[in-house]
């Protein structure tokens, strides 16, 4: 009687620690789904344009949220930021929007950024070039004179990947504007932003400039964006 017991209970502990090998043996626990992500698929009906002419951007969603736009940024060769627009979906998803290639453009390339989530990872980019018989040729870099020291790109980083809040992002900012550090040009002060929300295209931006995807005078026009809407205060 004795034996059938033990022998019981080392079939018990057999069958546990299989079952334990088995729960283990698929890697772990399952990575995070992306189900929640707001994403888009992004495209336009040629792939290079005339000086003049207007660009047509379509496209869908994986899902409608009345209360969210969508956000076009079109940058140029040397990673300057041209334009940057909020676009309406439409609640079957899709959506389609006109840019007319005005003065603001010139001949060469240009990358085109459509984000409708929140995080970097939901960022489409696609690009179109802009007829040049001579675009090799083009100075790429020109510069607005807009520089910032490259230490400061940790705290964006940090910020674009919510290690930090914003209010500690916007502090670090004013400090590094108050000591000189960041050259801001001249901008009219708006009144303080009763929600104090920040628009979620600055963040990407800040992402976009900490790993060198635009240039720090594209990240300079989303700091000045903050002061104008009155998200950012600077002292006299």
């Amino acid at each position: 009687m004795k034996f059938n017991f033990i022998f019981v209970i080392g079939i018990s502990l057999l069958i546990m620690s299989f079952s334990g090998q088995n729960a283990l043996g698929y890697g772990g626990p399952p990575e995070q789904s992306s189900a929640n992500n707001y994403t888009v698929d992004i495209n336009q009906d040629e792939e290079s344009y005339d000086l003049g002419e207007s660009i047509t951007f379509s496209g869908t969603v994986n899902k409608f949220d009345e209360e969210r736009n969508l956000r076009i940024s079109i940058f140029d060769f040397s990673k300057n930021l041209v334009i940057t627009q909020k676009i309406p979906v439409n609640p079957d998803t899709s959506f389609s929007h006109n840019v007319i290639l005005n003065e603001k453009f010139l001949e060469g390339k240009y990358v085109v950024k459509a984000q409708y989530g929140n995080s970097k990872a939901t960022v489409e980019s696609i690009s179109f070039l802009i007829n040049s018989d001579n675009f090799s040729d083009i100075d790429e870099s020109s510069s607005t004179g807009a520089k910032i020291p490259d230490w400061i790109k940790s705290n964006a980083g940090w910020w674009a990947d919510d290690q930090i809040d914003d209010s500690s992002f916007v502090e670090g900012i004013q400090f590094l504007i108050k000591e000189g550090l960041m050259k801001i040009p001249s901008t009219e002060q708006g009144s303080v932003s009763a929600d104090n929300k920040i628009p979620d295209w600055i963040k990407s931006n800040a992402g976009w400039w900490a790993d060198d995807q635009i240039d720090d005078s594209s990240f300079v026009e989303g700091i000045q964006f903050l002061i104008k809407e009155g998200l950012m205060t600077l002292s006299s």
